[in-house]
């Protein structure tokens, strides 16, 4: 089975104590779904760099500051096995968030809600430990 190393960013608003969800497309219940910013790491990047890369690219946030991996997991959405870093980043909810909106994302949404908001409305377990797990 292919392995897919990945990462993951929990984005905090320090000062407003607000997290950045998106509103994506997801391919294993069909459905969208409120998630946290995830995506692969291509080859000769490192996770920080990856983190940054996709985090520009699905939000358009640049303004950010990675605080530190808080959690990993994994799981087998087959043909292949995701291996999750996930790290707390900051971020500033003033700067613009600008979607990416192409075929294979398909983010048609984002909002900043509080920590406990975040965890009642992200549907995947790994997603809410994540964000219980940040500071």
């Amino acid at each position: 089975m292919k392995v897919r190393p990945s990462i993951q960013a929990v984005i905090v608003d320090e000062k407003e104590k607000k997290f950045l969800l998106i509103k994506q497309f997801d391919k294993r219940k069909k459905i969208y779904l409120w998630r946290l910013v995830k995506g692969g790491i291509e080859k000769g990047e490192s996770e920080e760099q990856a983190l940054k890369r996709e985090i520009q690219e699905e939000v358009g946030l640049k303004d950010t500051e990675i605080a530190g991996k808080i959690y990993n997991y994994e799981y087998i959405f087959p043909p292949q096995k995701f291996i999750i870093s996930t790290y707390l980043v900051k971020g500033n909810m003033k700067e613009k968030v600008v979607l990416e909106f192409t075929d294979e994302d398909k983010i048609k949404d984002y909002k900043w809600v509080s920590k406990n908001q975040a965890i009642k409305m992200l549907y995947w377990k790994d997603e809410k430990q994540a964000v219980r797990l940040s500071k």
